[in-house]
């Protein structure tokens, strides 16, 4: 799927926070900052692929076999894993703070999500396993507070993680 001028826009912060994990991870491919993000900003660099290359490093460095897969029920491929990789920003629905994950129907496995929170300016994790998100059709959605962009209620929230690496396989 092409990547839209606003959905670089306002994933920037997001891409950003991708190239702190590229270098933990030694991801770069030798690309400083400056050039990963000129690249972004033409639209020559996908979030969700970057994502989904930076948790198969993770995984691996911390002794996981993870392999990428990408394939339409999962992007994966571990023993009891088969999870499946999203990313997003906060959205504004009226006076509603939340985060839309869609193309979830049919995922055999947990679904990560980084999402980019601009009220709090920080990412936010969650680790969703299959017998919470029972793969709906309608996409996901995680409420915050309208107005501080906090967890509220709801069975996703409770699935939410305090760091990247918090993703981790179980």
């Amino acid at each position: 799927m092409a990547t839209t001028d606003h959905e670089i826009e306002i994933q920037k912060r997001l891409a950003e926070y991708s190239y702190e994990l590229k270098i933990k991870y030694r991801q770069t491919n030798g690309l400083t900052k400056k050039a990963y993000m000129h690249l972004y900003n033409e639209g020559e660099i996908t979030l969700s692929t970057v994502f989904e290359n930076l948790y198969v490093a993770m995984c691996k460095r911390r002794g996981y076999n993870v392999s990428k897969v990408s394939e339409d029920a999962r992007d994966f491929c571990e023993v009891a894993n088969n999870g499946d990789m999203k990313i997003g920003v906060l959205k504004k629905d009226g006076k509603n703070r939340r985060y839309v994950i869609s193309g979830v129907a049919n995922k055999i496995g947990p679904i990560y999500f980084v999402g980019w929170n601009w009220i709090e300016d920080k990412p936010n994790f969650y680790k969703i396993p299959t017998e919470v998100h029972d793969n709906p059709k309608c996409g996901i959605k995680i409420m915050r507070h309208p107005e501080t962009g906090a967890v509220t209620t709801g069975k996703y929230n409770l699935c939410e993680q305090k760091r990247f690496e918090d993703l981790i396989p179980d």
